[in-house]
């Protein structure tokens, strides 16, 4: 379905840093969650006329999960816990372009469960942000590209990073590559992010690497210093990341870069359609606006 993403060599705070351009995969759909989604969408389910999925109102699996239900001509069902006014009566990001896409959304305190009574044996269940085994086969297919990628570029001591949610993608890239995979967690904590590894592969031998970050950012939460280093990053790199996630990777990567041996790359995981949101809110905040 898709061709290889680009890999690139950037220079950014006095050193080579390589990217693994994933935000470029295909123009709707694209990032991580392609990969995690590719089985879904290269297989054919004759019997399937639904999806359903839960989570948050701006989730780049939700945007993701409209645009398969889209091109596979299925309804597509969204159970998530609340979606403000304001929201509601300005759609932007994620939402308007699911909502664009034919999504039905459900309001529920108990999304998971609320998802559940949707289920039937036409429906197909996708769990919240794509933790599943399912996952494996178009992440196993990123991995094998990434080692072509360091073949081609020469390295010979690469390591990766990336961030991460439920941590699906990381588990699978270091089951199927043979170099070190660093990550770090941005929702929860490092506990947390075990716990889904072990939820979805509770006898692999190796597990990423958990970096730690000095300061403990709250999933969500809007923070100056975030925001400064996510437009740092765009101006001397010249490349947009997603504001939810990558800052805070950034922020652990580059804490730790000093002390990790060999060629680093980071992997660009998508969700650019969220920034329209972020941005937003950002903008709301006087404190912010001022500062910046």
């Amino acid at each position: 379905m898709f061709s290889s993403s680009a890999f690139q060599s950037h220079f950014f705070q006095n050193r080579t840093l390589y990217l693994k351009r994933d935000d470029l995969l295909h123009p709707d759909f694209s990032g991580n969650k392609a990969r995690k989604f590719h089985y879904f969408l290269t297989h054919e389910f004759p019997h399937i006329k639904r999806v359903v999925s839960s989570g948050s109102n701006q989730s780049n699996a939700m945007y993701s999960l409209s645009v398969l239900a889209r091109l596979k001509g299925w309804e597509f069902i969204y159970v998530c816990d609340h979606v403000p006014s304001f929201l509601r009566e300005n759609p932007i990001g994620n939402y308007k372009a699911a909502l664009e896409n034919g999504m039905r959304l459900i309001e529920s305190s108990n999304r998971e469960a609320t998802s559940l009574e949707f289920i039937d044996e036409k429906s197909l269940h996708v769990s919240e942000g794509g933790r599943q085994s399912k996952a494996e086969e178009g992440i196993k297919r990123l991995a094998d590209e990434l080692k072509e990628d360091v073949h081609q570029a020469g390295l010979k001591e690469p390591y990766l990073f990336l961030p991460s949610g439920t941590g699906t993608t990381a588990l699978f890239l270091q089951k199927h590559l043979p170099f070190p995979v660093f990550t770090c967690n941005t929702v929860g904590n490092s506990a947390y992010l075990q716990k889904q590894w072990e939820m979805v592969e509770p006898s692999l031998k190796m597990y990423p690497t958990i970096l730690e970050g000095s300061k403990k950012y709250h999933y969500g939460k809007l923070y100056i210093e975030l925001y400064v280093l996510w437009q740092k990053l765009k101006v001397e790199m010249g490349v947009e990341f997603d504001l939810l996630y990558d800052p805070v990777g950034w922020s652990v990567f580059l804490e730790h870069l000093p002390n990790l041996q060999g060629e680093p790359i980071y992997l660009h995981q998508g969700g650019l359609l969220g920034n329209i949101s972020m941005e937003e809110r950002y903008k709301r905040k006087k404190t912010i606006i001022k500062t910046l």
